[in-house]
């Protein structure tokens, strides 16, 4: 595997996370404001 590839691969994955973690986030500050 080229070094491209693998910044590539950490960067796409890095963003999936990254926007899974955020939604995450932003439905426990909604679940917290309706309490």
């Amino acid at each position: 595997m080229t070094m491209t590839a693998l910044i590539t691969m950490i960067i796409v994955l890095g963003g999936i996370w990254g926007g899974f973690a955020y939604a995450l986030y932003r439905a426990m500050q909604i679940e917290k404001n309706k309490a």
